[in-house]
């Protein structure tokens, strides 16, 4: 009987000793990205945390004072949307978008946000993630969602981004026995093929945007007009506080925003015609010095051509 070749041992060996390897090296790359970390809240239902920002020319405007309160309107408005395919296309469009956040996430993300954005330096991103319990029963098990993502502040803008979205390991796990999925590599996001909507639609800046490096293809991405919604948040809370007896008799934020960015509009055609009549005013001033000059050439070759006339 041909004995086992000799090298057989030492190349398994050699294989165990390459996989701890590479298991210590992306232990070490994991705990120098959380040391690199700083973070202000961390409990079972999630996490905030500060993060440098991968994209070393972005100088955020931080800290930045932002009210929980506008940051909570700011989270109800994000929602996650399927992306249109065939059949869908066919059959009437898309699904109706889902919030992003439930209540009791908004209640628990807004004020550690506010703190984050406040405490955050120019070079560093707000980092969220929100986790989701849900009890199990006799014949299911518990499983937890998780919902990840970052933001920061340049100018009046407010970028967001949504990494993971009420992701499931339990879930993934079912979809990997499901022949159908087998087919397609894991998403561990839970945004693929979806898309992130604002409401809103006015305080959502246009696509001229590019997402943040250093992101995953999976990432989803936002820009929202803070500022402007900051301002029509003051005034719906003024005419609440104005005529807190009257049903109906407060606009939505939607109606109070389109009410805000209607005069910003106001306000700038406004300015646009102050610039045009200051323009043509100083157009009418030079036209009538140049016109006073040419008189008084054609006055002066006038005078000179009566001097050249024969005398008589």
């Amino acid at each position: 009987m041909a004995s086992a070749p000799q090298h057989s041992v030492p190349r398994r060996c050699g294989a165990t000793s390459l996989v701890l390897i590479l298991l210590c090296l992306l232990s070490t790359a994991c705990n120098t990205a959380s040391q690199n970390a700083k973070i202000l809240f961390e409990d079972q239902r999630g996490a905030v945390l500060l993060q440098r920002i991968p994209d070393e020319s972005v100088q955020a405007t931080h800290p930045l004072k932002m009210d929980p309160a506008l940051l909570a309107q700011l989270l109800k408005g994000i929602a996650v949307q399927d992306q249109e395919r065939g059949l869908q296309k066919l059959m009437g469009g898309p699904p109706a978008p889902v919030p992003a956040f439930s209540d009791d996430e908004i209640q628990f993300l807004a004020p550690l946000l506010s703190e984050g954005l406040r405490t955050a330096s120019p070079n560093q991103r707000v980092e969220f993630r929100s986790q989701t319990t849900h009890q199990g029963s006799m014949l299911e098990s518990s499983s937890t969602e998780t919902t990840t993502g970052s933001l920061y502040a340049y100018g009046r803008q407010l970028f967001v981004t949504l990494s993971q979205y009420r992701y499931s390991p339990m879930r993934a796990n079912l979809m990997l026995g499901d022949m159908s999925y087998r087919s397609r590599p894991p998403d561990s996001s839970g945004l693929r093929n979806h898309i992130l909507v604002f409401t809103p639609k006015a305080a959502e800046r246009p696509d001229t945007f590019d997402p943040p490096t250093g992101g995953k293809p999976t990432d989803r991405f936002l820009v929202i007009d803070y500022q402007l919604l900051q301002q029509a948040w003051h005034n719906l809370e003024a005419k609440k506080r104005a005529a807190p007896q009257v049903e109906g008799g407060t606009a939505s934020v939607s109606e109070s925003l389109e009410a805000a960015r209607a005069a910003e509009v106001r306000a700038s055609v406004a300015e646009a015609q102050a610039r045009a009549a200051d323009a043509q005013a100083r157009n009418t001033e030079a036209l009538a010095q140049e016109v006073e000059t040419l008189k008084k050439q054609l006055e002066s070759i006038q005078k000179q051509l009566g001097s050249q006339k024969p005398k008589q």
